[in-house]
């Protein structure tokens, strides 16, 4: 039986799309969050996208677009963060997901956590928090 074959040159087989590291989606439904957390991400080098949702994010995801990492709020209408990270995660997806949200409630975060994040932040998010995810740094 032989290899699957490369699609694009990269070693990488048909079928999978692979992900870059340099890129981030943004996931919340306020709208001046999403344009700090993108302004923090492109500061650190990273090319951002934004989604108002976890339906919107699963669409892009769904489409084909990777992110090396995602920033996901809690609390979004239509879908909210911990669905979304399961989804994403029973996908198969790889990058890096950190849950950002407000909510004190430890047994939500420890929930939100259990979907699959790489780790939860408390708003406000600061750039110097982001840094460890960065290879620009």
């Amino acid at each position: 039986m032989s290899a699957p074959q490369s699609n694009s040159g990269n070693n990488v087989p048909n079928g999978v799309v692979p992900m870059n590291p340099n890129t981030a989606l943004v996931i919340d439904d306020d709208r001046m969050t999403r344009m700090i957390h993108s302004c923090h991400l492109r500061a650190l080098g990273f090319q951002t996208r934004e989604a108002e949702n976890g339906q919107v994010a699963m669409q892009l995801l769904e489409s084909g677009l990777r992110y090396g990492v995602i920033l996901m709020d809690y609390e979004m209408p239509i879908m909210n963060g911990a669905e979304a990270t399961k989804r994403i995660r029973d996908m198969g997806i790889q990058s890096v997901i950190l849950g950002v949200s407000s909510i004190s409630d430890e047994n939500i975060r420890a929930s939100f956590v259990r979907s699959g994040l790489t780790d939860l932040f408390t708003k406000p998010l600061a750039r110097d928090m982001l840094i460890p995810y960065s290879t620009f740094v």
